[in-house]
């Protein structure tokens, strides 16, 4: 049987990372307050950022998100005048979404933002041991949904969490998902 700061932990582990998220989510949410966003509309623009130009339905695959909440999302960044798609009718049922000049500054500035903002949380901490977070998080994704390692290798889709996987970490620091990756591109 466990001992009670096992259960303890496991039983806040959940909470733990509740207000986590909640807490990133809220300071996402101050950087594009000004434009009348949230931090929903802040990754969709991050996701363009890094991969521009995606469909509805390769970008909600790229954020692991309902299309239709991507549909939604879209037509206000639509609205504001910062993302634009490239129909030929506006009964055009295949198109890409691009971001516009507005939304490129804007994503810019949001990836600056969560820049600053992770660097503020992890203040102290060696970088071996952010590093080490980031893979054991990895781990701890792929042990919750073990469809994750398909959805990360499928040659047809280049997923969000493919990216935590191919962004080489800095000073030569050789990890296990970057072996994974490695391993992907030969697929």
């Amino acid at each position: 049987m466990p001992d009670r700061e096992d259960i303890y932990w496991n039983s806040f582990l959940p909470a733990f990372f509740d207000r986590m998220s909640l807490q990133m989510r809220k300071n996402m949410t101050d950087i594009v307050s000004d434009y009348d966003l949230t931090s929903a509309h802040a990754i969709y623009l991050i996701a363009l950022k890094l991969q521009d130009g995606q469909t509805l339905v390769s970008l909600s695959r790229f954020l692991d998100l309902d299309t239709a909440n991507t549909n939604r999302v879209i037509k206000i960044l639509k609205e504001k005048e910062l993302v634009y798609d490239d129909r030929k009718t506006d009964k055009s049922k295949k198109f890409n979404i691009y971001l516009t000049d507005s939304g490129r500054n804007l994503a810019d500035r949001i990836m600056a933002g969560i820049t600053e903002l992770n660097n503020s949380y992890f203040e102290g901490i060696p970088r071996e041991d952010v590093l080490q977070l980031r893979n054991t998080l990895i781990r701890i994704l792929r042990n919750m949904n073990l469809d994750i390692d398909s959805y990360m290798g499928s040659k047809y889709e280049d997923p969000f969490y493919t990216h935590l996987h191919i962004i080489p970490p800095e000073d030569g620091y050789e990890t296990e998902p970057i072996r994974l990756s490695q391993k992907r591109q030969n697929v």
